[in-house]
């Protein structure tokens, strides 16, 4: 069995649906919690100088979070049961990481964390709400062609359900409650997402954090 350690800030950001996985299949990682004094010393030891990254056995490294979570989720059974149903996965992973990084979504951590002095609600309603308007609707629509129980691929959770459930639910934690009301179906997938064994305890005992 291989040993598994995360780094990455406290903050949710890229790492939180990583964790999320990793609780989901109940297996155990270290999550390494950096900090701005712990962080320098790190940073010319990760592959891409950034973070989140898994360690895996104590020497391998993987960057970026779509990367890992592909790796995770074909690793701990959280994938598709064929190359077709990955590739379908792997398609919507990427229009996910596409709204994550939409200029005005990518950028509102940095106004949730006050480095960015803009009002929220006007940032919010100004420049992620554009965001949602463009790919919330495909999400949606993934979501109904696989019919009405809250997932993308069949009945079994993947990846992927995870991933979208923890990038769009930030909208309802941190933004507007009301900025999903036009998907119903997304609503359903976070509802179930978050409520699953092992999500739902971590949700509960997690620390509260700006992003």
């Amino acid at each position: 069995m291989h040993t598994y350690k995360l780094y990455y800030f406290v903050n949710r950001g890229r790492a939180e649906a990583i964790r999320q996985v990793f609780h989901l299949s109940g297996t155990p990682f270290t999550n390494e919690i950096l900090t701005a004094e712990t962080w320098p010393p790190l940073k010319d030891e990760m592959p891409l100088y950034q973070v989140p990254v898994l360690e895996v056995d104590g020497h391998h490294k993987i960057g970026q979070s779509v990367a890992i979570l592909r790796y995770l989720g074909n690793e701990l059974g959280l994938s598709g049961k064929n190359h077709l149903e990955n590739g379908r996965l792997d398609m919507i992973a990427e229009v996910i990481q596409e709204f994550n990084n939409d200029p005005g979504v990518g950028h509102w951590a940095y106004v949730l964390m006050g480095v960015d002095h803009q009002d929220k609600e006007d940032y919010f309603r100004l420049k992620v709400r554009p965001g949602i308007g463009k790919y919330a609707p495909l999400i949606e629509k993934m979501l109904m062609e696989n019919g009405n129980n809250g997932l993308f691929l069949g009945d079994k959770e993947t990846w992927v359900d995870v991933f979208a459930a923890e990038s769009f639910g930030r909208l309802l934690d941190y933004g507007e409650e009301s900025s999903l009301d036009a998907y119903p179906h997304i609503k359903a997938m976070i509802t179930r997402v978050h409520n699953l064994p092992g999500i739902r305890e971590h949700i509960h005992n997690r620390e509260h954090t700006v992003c």
